[in-house]
Protein backbone atom coordinates (compact mmCIF):
# COMPACT_ATOMS: atom_id res chain seq x y z
CA UNK A 1 0.00 0.00 0.00
CA UNK A 2 1.16 3.36 -0.80
CA UNK A 3 1.37 5.26 2.43
CA UNK A 4 1.78 8.56 0.69
CA UNK A 5 -1.02 8.81 -1.10
CA UNK A 6 -3.42 8.60 3.04
CA UNK A 7 -0.83 11.12 4.57
CA UNK A 8 -1.98 13.64 1.87
CA UNK A 9 -5.26 12.96 2.04
CA UNK A 10 -5.48 13.42 5.91
CA UNK A 11 -3.67 16.80 5.16
CA UNK A 12 -5.84 17.37 2.99
CA UNK A 13 -8.65 16.88 5.45
CA UNK A 14 -7.56 18.42 8.06
CA UNK A 15 -6.68 22.07 6.16
CA UNK A 16 -10.15 21.49 5.05
CA UNK A 17 -11.87 21.00 8.77
CA UNK A 18 -9.54 23.89 10.05
CA UNK A 19 -10.95 26.04 7.38
CA UNK A 20 -14.24 25.45 7.92
CA UNK A 21 -14.13 25.75 11.48
CA UNK A 22 -11.97 28.98 11.33
CA UNK A 23 -14.56 30.38 8.76
CA UNK A 24 -17.88 29.66 11.15
CA UNK A 25 -15.54 31.45 13.56
CA UNK A 26 -15.56 34.64 11.85
CA UNK A 27 -19.34 34.67 11.05
CA UNK A 28 -19.96 33.77 15.20
CA UNK A 29 -17.93 37.05 15.61
CA UNK A 30 -19.76 39.11 13.39
CA UNK A 31 -22.58 41.75 15.26
CA UNK A 32 -25.93 40.06 15.28
CA UNK A 33 -29.37 41.26 13.94
CA UNK A 34 -29.59 44.79 15.77
CA UNK A 35 -32.19 44.93 18.46
CA UNK A 36 -33.47 47.97 17.56
CA UNK A 37 -33.37 49.39 14.11
CA UNK A 38 -31.34 51.92 12.69
CA UNK A 39 -33.60 55.57 12.44
CA UNK A 40 -32.11 58.26 10.66
CA UNK A 41 -33.41 61.64 12.48
CA UNK A 42 -34.38 65.06 10.59
CA UNK A 43 -31.46 67.30 10.09
CA UNK A 44 -31.04 69.70 13.02
CA UNK A 45 -32.83 67.36 15.86
CA UNK A 46 -29.32 66.74 17.20
CA UNK A 47 -30.14 69.92 19.77
CA UNK A 48 -28.46 73.33 20.29
CA UNK A 49 -26.60 75.08 22.49
CA UNK A 50 -26.58 73.45 26.06
CA UNK A 51 -29.40 70.83 25.02
CA UNK A 52 -29.02 67.17 25.81
CA UNK A 53 -30.98 65.35 23.10
CA UNK A 54 -31.82 61.39 24.01
CA UNK A 55 -30.61 59.53 20.72
CA UNK A 56 -30.55 56.03 19.53
CA UNK A 57 -27.20 56.15 20.28
CA UNK A 58 -26.97 57.69 23.89
CA UNK A 59 -26.86 61.37 24.98
CA UNK A 60 -26.30 63.90 22.65
CA UNK A 61 -25.17 67.17 24.54
CA UNK A 62 -23.22 70.21 23.65
CA UNK A 63 -19.57 68.85 24.02
CA UNK A 64 -20.45 66.09 21.36
CA UNK A 65 -21.89 68.34 18.84
CA UNK A 66 -19.06 71.24 19.36
CA UNK A 67 -16.46 67.60 18.39
CA UNK A 68 -18.29 66.71 15.62
CA UNK A 69 -18.18 70.74 14.46
CA UNK A 70 -14.56 71.06 15.25
CA UNK A 71 -13.57 67.27 13.64
CA UNK A 72 -15.01 68.65 10.22
CA UNK A 73 -13.46 72.27 10.46
CA UNK A 74 -10.44 70.00 10.67
CA UNK A 75 -10.66 68.37 7.63
CA UNK A 76 -11.82 71.95 5.87
CA UNK A 77 -8.64 73.46 6.21
CA UNK A 78 -6.43 71.18 6.93
CA UNK A 79 -7.07 68.98 3.84
CA UNK A 80 -6.53 71.92 1.89
CA UNK A 81 -2.85 72.78 3.62
CA UNK A 82 -1.84 69.20 2.06
CA UNK A 83 -2.48 69.99 -1.30
CA UNK A 84 -0.29 73.35 -0.58
CA UNK A 85 2.28 71.25 0.90
CA UNK A 86 2.03 68.69 -2.37
CA UNK A 87 1.95 71.57 -4.81
CA UNK A 88 4.31 74.16 -3.40
CA UNK A 89 7.00 71.60 -1.94
CA UNK A 90 7.75 68.37 -5.03
CA UNK A 91 11.38 68.80 -4.22
CA UNK A 92 10.76 68.11 -0.31
CA UNK A 93 10.16 64.44 0.68
CA UNK A 94 9.18 64.91 4.47
CA UNK A 95 6.86 67.95 3.23
CA UNK A 96 5.12 65.30 0.56
CA UNK A 97 4.59 62.88 2.78
CA UNK A 98 3.19 64.62 5.65
CA UNK A 99 0.84 66.46 2.58
CA UNK A 100 -0.17 63.13 2.33
CA UNK A 101 -1.02 62.08 5.89
CA UNK A 102 -2.94 65.08 5.83
CA UNK A 103 -5.33 64.00 2.92
CA UNK A 104 -5.60 60.57 3.33
CA UNK A 105 -6.19 60.50 7.39
CA UNK A 106 -8.87 63.69 7.40
CA UNK A 107 -10.39 61.65 3.95
CA UNK A 108 -11.11 58.87 6.08
CA UNK A 109 -11.93 61.25 9.01
CA UNK A 110 -14.29 63.08 7.19
CA UNK A 111 -16.78 59.91 6.20
CA UNK A 112 -16.60 59.17 10.01
CA UNK A 113 -18.35 62.79 11.74
CA UNK A 114 -20.17 62.55 7.91
CA UNK A 115 -22.14 59.69 9.19
CA UNK A 116 -22.15 60.60 12.92
CA UNK A 117 -23.85 63.93 11.90
CA UNK A 118 -26.32 61.95 9.90
CA UNK A 119 -27.36 59.50 12.54
CA UNK A 120 -27.11 62.08 15.18
CA UNK A 121 -29.35 64.71 13.19
CA UNK A 122 -26.77 67.19 14.03
CA UNK A 123 -25.87 69.50 10.87
CA UNK A 124 -21.84 70.06 10.38
CA UNK A 125 -20.08 72.85 9.18
CA UNK A 126 -19.23 73.69 5.54
CA UNK A 127 -16.30 75.99 5.47
CA UNK A 128 -13.10 76.54 8.30
CA UNK A 129 -13.44 79.12 10.88
CA UNK A 130 -11.79 82.42 9.85
CA UNK A 131 -8.46 81.73 11.56
CA UNK A 132 -7.88 78.49 10.08
CA UNK A 133 -8.59 80.19 6.52
CA UNK A 134 -5.72 83.18 7.81
CA UNK A 135 -3.49 80.30 8.03
CA UNK A 136 -4.26 78.98 4.89
CA UNK A 137 -3.61 82.73 3.29
CA UNK A 138 -0.40 82.81 5.56
CA UNK A 139 0.60 78.83 4.02
CA UNK A 140 -0.41 80.62 0.34
CA UNK A 141 2.18 83.80 0.70
CA UNK A 142 4.93 81.93 2.23
CA UNK A 143 7.30 80.00 -0.19
CA UNK A 144 10.34 77.82 0.45
CA UNK A 145 11.97 77.04 4.08
CA UNK A 146 9.08 79.98 5.40
CA UNK A 147 6.35 77.56 4.01
CA UNK A 148 7.84 75.04 5.50
CA UNK A 149 7.55 76.72 8.69
CA UNK A 150 4.36 77.89 8.17
CA UNK A 151 3.05 74.65 7.40
CA UNK A 152 4.78 72.66 10.35
CA UNK A 153 4.20 75.03 13.14
CA UNK A 154 0.59 75.89 12.54
CA UNK A 155 -0.31 72.18 11.94
CA UNK A 156 1.54 70.83 14.79
CA UNK A 157 -0.10 73.54 17.00
CA UNK A 158 -3.26 72.75 16.25
CA UNK A 159 -3.06 69.08 16.16
CA UNK A 160 -1.89 69.19 19.73
CA UNK A 161 -4.73 70.65 21.00
CA UNK A 162 -7.18 68.79 18.95
CA UNK A 163 -5.75 65.75 20.14
CA UNK A 164 -6.26 66.87 23.39
CA UNK A 165 -10.13 67.58 23.30
CA UNK A 166 -10.46 63.96 21.49
CA UNK A 167 -9.18 62.59 24.64
CA UNK A 168 -11.10 64.58 26.73
CA UNK A 169 -14.09 63.90 25.01
CA UNK A 170 -13.10 60.02 24.45
CA UNK A 171 -13.04 59.77 28.51
CA UNK A 172 -16.65 61.62 28.94
CA UNK A 173 -18.82 61.32 26.16
CA UNK A 174 -22.16 59.14 26.91
CA UNK A 175 -22.83 58.80 23.31
CA UNK A 176 -21.81 55.62 21.37
CA UNK A 177 -20.82 57.53 18.06
CA UNK A 178 -18.91 60.17 19.55
CA UNK A 179 -16.72 57.32 21.08
CA UNK A 180 -16.36 55.79 18.03
CA UNK A 181 -15.36 59.34 16.38
CA UNK A 182 -13.12 60.89 19.07
CA UNK A 183 -11.40 57.22 18.71
CA UNK A 184 -10.57 57.43 14.93
CA UNK A 185 -9.58 61.01 15.55
CA UNK A 186 -7.01 60.11 18.03
CA UNK A 187 -5.62 57.91 15.64
CA UNK A 188 -5.91 60.11 12.61
CA UNK A 189 -4.48 63.37 14.67
CA UNK A 190 -1.79 61.59 16.10
CA UNK A 191 -0.34 60.18 13.08
CA UNK A 192 -0.43 63.65 11.85
CA UNK A 193 1.67 65.01 14.54
CA UNK A 194 4.69 62.32 14.04
CA UNK A 195 4.65 63.08 10.21
CA UNK A 196 4.74 66.93 10.88
CA UNK A 197 7.27 66.48 13.59
CA UNK A 198 9.37 64.69 11.14
CA UNK A 199 9.47 66.80 9.08
CA UNK A 200 12.15 68.41 11.72
CA UNK A 201 10.14 72.51 11.33
CA UNK A 202 8.69 72.26 14.25
CA UNK A 203 9.47 75.27 17.22
CA UNK A 204 8.86 73.17 20.11
CA UNK A 205 9.61 76.08 22.13
CA UNK A 206 6.45 77.67 20.50
CA UNK A 207 3.76 74.74 21.38
CA UNK A 208 2.00 75.46 24.83
CA UNK A 209 2.77 74.26 27.58
CA UNK A 210 1.02 71.28 29.53
CA UNK A 211 -0.70 71.40 32.82
CA UNK A 212 -1.27 70.16 36.03
CA UNK A 213 -4.49 68.16 36.47
CA UNK A 214 -6.52 69.85 38.90
CA UNK A 215 -6.64 68.03 42.47
CA UNK A 216 -9.01 65.20 42.56
CA UNK A 217 -12.71 65.68 44.41
CA UNK A 218 -14.91 64.03 46.32
CA UNK A 219 -17.10 63.05 42.88
CA UNK A 220 -13.68 61.91 40.67
CA UNK A 221 -12.10 60.06 43.74
CA UNK A 222 -15.36 57.38 43.62
CA UNK A 223 -17.56 59.18 46.46
CA UNK A 224 -21.07 59.47 44.59
CA UNK A 225 -22.42 62.82 45.58
CA UNK A 226 -26.37 63.09 46.76
CA UNK A 227 -28.72 64.26 44.43
CA UNK A 228 -32.02 64.10 46.32
CA UNK A 229 -33.67 61.99 43.51
CA UNK A 230 -33.16 58.27 43.72
CA UNK A 231 -34.96 57.22 40.46
CA UNK A 232 -32.47 60.06 38.31
CA UNK A 233 -29.72 57.36 37.53
CA UNK A 234 -32.55 54.87 36.55
CA UNK A 235 -33.73 57.25 33.65
CA UNK A 236 -30.79 58.50 32.66
CA UNK A 237 -30.27 56.97 29.29
CA UNK A 238 -33.13 55.13 27.88
CA UNK A 239 -31.32 53.56 25.59
CA UNK A 240 -29.77 50.90 28.35
CA UNK A 241 -30.13 47.44 26.73
CA UNK A 242 -30.16 48.63 23.12
CA UNK A 243 -27.32 47.35 20.99
CA UNK A 244 -27.39 49.46 18.08
CA UNK A 245 -25.56 48.07 14.48
CA UNK A 246 -24.90 50.15 11.84
CA UNK A 247 -24.48 49.01 7.67
CA UNK A 248 -20.98 46.94 6.95
CA UNK A 249 -18.59 49.01 5.24
CA UNK A 250 -18.73 52.40 7.46
CA UNK A 251 -16.34 52.96 9.92
CA UNK A 252 -19.18 52.18 12.89
CA UNK A 253 -19.48 48.55 12.36
CA UNK A 254 -19.56 47.20 15.50
CA UNK A 255 -16.54 44.46 16.67
CA UNK A 256 -17.17 41.88 19.25
CA UNK A 257 -15.10 42.79 22.38
CA UNK A 258 -15.80 39.04 24.17
CA UNK A 259 -11.70 37.33 24.40
CA UNK A 260 -9.38 37.74 22.16
CA UNK A 261 -11.04 36.22 18.90
CA UNK A 262 -14.34 37.92 19.97
CA UNK A 263 -16.80 35.03 20.72
CA UNK A 264 -15.36 32.50 18.79
CA UNK A 265 -13.22 31.46 20.94
CA UNK A 266 -14.13 27.94 21.28
CA UNK A 267 -14.35 27.60 17.66
CA UNK A 268 -10.99 28.79 17.21
CA UNK A 269 -9.70 26.26 19.61
CA UNK A 270 -11.78 22.93 18.20
CA UNK A 271 -9.89 24.24 15.35
CA UNK A 272 -6.49 24.20 16.60
CA UNK A 273 -6.70 20.53 17.75
CA UNK A 274 -8.08 19.52 14.88
CA UNK A 275 -4.77 20.34 13.23
CA UNK A 276 -2.66 18.94 16.03
CA UNK A 277 -4.61 15.74 15.71
CA UNK A 278 -3.38 15.73 11.81
CA UNK A 279 -0.15 16.34 12.69
CA UNK A 280 -0.24 13.90 15.34
CA UNK A 281 -1.78 11.15 12.67
CA UNK A 282 0.93 12.48 9.99
CA UNK A 283 3.47 11.08 12.54
CA UNK A 284 2.33 8.28 13.01
CA UNK A 285 2.20 7.30 9.26
CA UNK A 286 5.47 8.33 8.39
CA UNK A 287 6.97 6.17 11.33
CA UNK A 288 4.96 2.99 10.27
CA UNK A 289 6.66 3.72 6.63
CA UNK A 290 9.81 3.80 7.53
CA UNK A 291 9.80 0.25 9.63
CA UNK A 292 11.51 -2.11 8.76
CA UNK A 293 9.92 -5.52 7.75
CA UNK A 294 11.15 -8.93 8.49
CA UNK A 295 11.58 -11.75 6.35
CA UNK A 296 12.24 -15.12 7.58
CA UNK A 297 15.25 -16.95 6.55
CA UNK A 298 14.04 -19.91 4.47
CA UNK A 299 16.09 -22.98 6.06
CA UNK A 300 17.71 -25.77 3.92
CA UNK A 301 18.04 -29.27 4.24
Amino acid sequence: MDLATPTRLLVALAGCVLAVLLNTGSAIGQPSTPSTPISTPPPGSGGKGDEVVQTQWGPLGPADRDFMDRVKQAGLWEKPAGEKGKAKRPDQPKIQEASKHLIEGHTLLDGVVNRAGLLLGHELPTEPTDEQKSWLAEMDAANGDEFDAVFANRLRAAHGKVYAYAAQIRAGTKNELIRILSTQAMITVFDHIKVIEDTGRVDFAGLESPQPLAPPTAAASGTPEPTGDNNADASANPTDGVTPTVPEGTKFTRTAEKGVFGENNGVFFVAIAVLALALVGMRVISRSKKKPTKRRKSRSF
